[in-house]
């Protein structure tokens, strides 16, 4: 399933409530919190109704503003498990961080609809990339410290100890960096220019007290019937991403969609992002992943992102993060 930011089949009933508990305990009135988002706090407590992307993006701007800076923490975690029953229910039966982790990625966006994850791994790390539902990689604050929480006090709790994470950060490191060091712990790097935690893959296979092989395999069986949201610009970077050698045009992308060109540019558009956009970003983050795990040097990585030599992609690199590939790496 594939959104635009303004359609309304996002189930967020569970997660919601929970936000304006923690409002609430805070001494702030939950209708501060849901003003201009179009939800309504006798809505969300009779009963589960869907709500749009824009309108969660509007609650957790709100909830940036107006709350104090633990909070997006305390929501993260909040979420897992408990936000959603049928996951909650696979988590639980998890063997261990491996198993916990490919679950989340194939299934976030239920608990986590403005977030995409997706899994990386090289010979020594698994690199556990987030990424906004409109392609913001330095935006969407609340959103992204929440995730981050959720995903550490998960693996924390099944796990029984705190995992040895690294977190890559693309915003620049804030006033309240204590709030990262309590709830995330671990090695933070801000000005990263991508969202990611990092975790060795040695700790993908410690096994879990809880976990439970033939829990996990029934669980799944119930999240395989569930139809999982994923919003338009995030299926279109993908599909950018995964083809990078030869990305497909924007007229191929509204040929797979069977829209006009004109129409998936305003949809895109209303999600706040481009086709460049997109497609710059794709290319960032797989840099980025290369350059840190070592595996290119800088002109088989270029070529590998599909540009016609070194320099062309050491100007782009320059004008993504502001810095050379190079400096990049000693930074």
């Amino acid at each position: 399933m594939r959104f635009s930011s303004q359609e309304k089949f996002i189930l967020a009933q569970e997660q919601l409530l929970g936000l304006l508990e923690l409002t609430e305990s805070r001494g702030l009135h939950p209708d501060k919190l849901l003003r201009g988002s179009g939800l309504f706090s006798q809505d969300l407590q009779a009963g589960q109704i869907p709500a749009s992307a824009a309108q969660l993006q509007r609650l957790f701007d709100n909830a940036e503003r107006l709350l104090p800076k633990d909070c997006s923490f305390l929501f993260g975690q909040y979420l897992l498990p408990g936000a959603q029953a049928e996951l909650s229910r696979a988590l639980l039966a998890a063997p261990n961080a491996g198993e916990a982790l490919s679950l989340l990625a194939e299934y976030s966006s239920l608990v986590m609809p403005l977030n995409e994850l997706s899994l990386h791994y090289d010979q020594r790390d698994c690199f556990i990339q987030l990424h906004s539902f409109n392609g913001d990689d330095y935006g969407q604050r609340f959103a992204l410290e929440a995730a981050m929480a959720a995903i550490v006090s998960l693996c924390r709790w099944l796990g029984g100890a705190p995992l040895q994470w690294r977190f890559l950060l693309a915003h620049e490191r804030p006033k309240y960096v204590e709030q990262y060091q309590v709830h995330l712990g671990g090695e933070l790097n801000f000005n990263t220019h991508i969202n990611a935690l990092v975790l060795s893959r040695a700790q993908l296979t410690q096994v879990w007290p809880r976990g439970s092989v033939a829990r996990l395999q029934a669980a799944r069986a119930q999240l395989e019937r569930l139809a999982v949201p994923q919003s338009l610009a995030a299926w279109a970077y993908w599909q950018l991403r995964q083809r990078l050698q030869q990305p497909p045009s924007l007229e191929q992308l509204a040929e797979q969609q069977g829209v006009s060109v004109a129409t998936l540019k305003r949809k895109l558009k209303a999600q706040g992002c481009s086709y460049q956009q997109l497609l710059d970003n794709a290319r960032r983050h797989l840099a980025i992943y290369h350059l840190r795990s070592g595996a290119l040097g800088v002109e088989q990585l270029a070529a590998k992102l599909h540009y016609h030599d070194k320099h062309n992609f050491k100007r782009s690199f320059k004008r993504w993060t502001g810095l050379t590939p190079a400096a990049y790496c000693e930074a």
